[in-house]
């Protein structure tokens, strides 16, 4: 196929950055970023605004970048005092949101190529129906933590009918894309059918690129989530308060949105005072304060991937992580980062000090070549080949 006949990919994601949340599903965003270098892009967005902060009824908003069109459109839902009546008026809504939005695209810019997906509910119900009407076949890339047997929540927490969505979009799906191997596997194992293929997360290398080495009097760690229970922010806290009762002088930056229970509980170790929390920020100002640091820490619960790992790596910066399967997928012990024992703070804590005196053995220019297979060029260019692939398939 040539690129030429490539009309447009229409990319709809179940989360994206928005008026209502600015860094919710940014991830994808990047994605998209990348594939539109090589192909025209357009992603259909569609954000409930649950509180009516934005909008009353319906609003839409595009713009465009390149050969990348980004529609979000926000819609509010009616009230009741019943929670079940509310799912019901939204997901009507929605339905019928959907399909008049969908109809309304084609008949101005055309029918798509390929429809692409991004975690599965609730974007893939809208793509089977545009797998019925009109006969366009679609992808699924999948991120999502919840397929993983150890996440909270996971598929079989799930209500039946969210449960039977999610297996009917899966199973409609013509190709399945997962930003880790481990994440594939852990589909799998739910649905032995599938043929995954593994296209990862990407960073961006124009923000994310190393410094000149600063000596700081105390060492400078960072710490880059929300810190829920994914994020383990109990034992990140103890192995913290053992770096205190050690004599190390350090500082923890913190960026993620920030939590009253969860500073709490840094003042409960005692060590408020080594940690410093931070609201999100874009990736121009994360990026700053990633070069300016010695280590990033992520002993997180579980993962399918783990973005800030490669924005770490991609600044020259070695990281710490819980060794957990995915990562080895990410991370080479003693090249790029430590692999340090699950859930156990005093192995974190070990581990942080160990690679503190050893930082000058962790060359980084090594750290920073393991992110090339992670650049913009390099993953864009994976969306193309399937969506070539795919093309030609469907032309024999």
């Amino acid at each position: 196929m040539k690129l030429n006949k490539l009309a447009y990919a229409l990319w709809l994601p179940s989360s994206y950055p928005s008026k209502i949340e600015p860094y919710d599903g940014d991830f994808i965003q990047r994605h998209a970023q990348a594939a539109s270098a090589f192909i025209p892009v357009h992603v259909l967005y569609f954000a409930r605004d649950k509180d009516k902060r934005f909008t009353r009824s319906i609003d839409v908003e595009e713009q465009q970048k390149g050969n990348l069109v980004e529609t979000i459109v926000y819609y509010a839902t009616r009230d009741s005092a019943i929670g079940i009546i509310d799912q019901f008026f939204s997901m009507y809504q929605f339905r019928k949101l959907y399909k008049k939005t969908i109809t309304d695209l084609f008949s101005s810019r055309g029918l798509p190529k390929v429809v692409h997906v991004h975690i599965a509910f609730k974007a893939g119900i809208v793509a089977t129906w545009i797998k019925k009407k009109y006969e366009i076949p679609f992808f699924l890339s999948e991120h999502s933590t919840i397929y993983l047997t150890e996440a909270r929540p996971n598929l079989q927490q799930l209500g039946i009918l969210k449960k039977y969505l999610i297996s009917r979009i899966i199973s409609k799906a013509s190709k399945v894309f997962c930003v880790s191997d481990y994440l594939g596997k852990a589909m799998k194992r739910k649905w032995p059918s599938i043929n995954y293929k593994v296209i990862p997360n990407v960073v961006d290398t124009r923000l994310f690129y190393p410094a000149a080495s600063v000596t700081h009097k105390a060492h400078s760690l960072i710490h880059i989530s929300n810190l829920n229970y994914q994020k383990n922010p109990q034992a990140l806290f103890a192995a913290m308060k053992i770096l205190k009762d050690r004599g190390i002088e350090f500082s923890l930056e913190v960026f993620g949105v920030r939590d009253g229970d969860v500073e709490a509980l840094a003042n409960k170790h005692g060590v408020e005072g080594q940690i410093n929390f931070h609201e999100e920020v874009p990736q121009q100002i994360l990026a700053q304060h990633l070069r300016n640091a010695d280590l990033l820490i992520l002993f997180s619960r579980y993962e399918t991937f783990g973005c800030v790992i490669i924005e770490a790596n991609a600044c020259g910066v070695p990281v710490v992580v819980a060794d957990m399967p995915v990562m080895h997928e990410l991370v080479t012990h003693n090249r790029n980062g430590v692999l340090v024992k699950p859930q156990t703070a005093a192995a974190l804590a070990e581990s942080v000090i160990n690679i503190i005196h050893r930082k000058v053995e962790f060359n980084k220019n090594e750290i920073v070549a393991t992110v090339s297979m992670y650049d913009y060029s390099a993953v864009g260019k994976m969306f193309l080949d399937e969506y070539v692939s795919f093309d030609n398939t469907e032309d024999g």
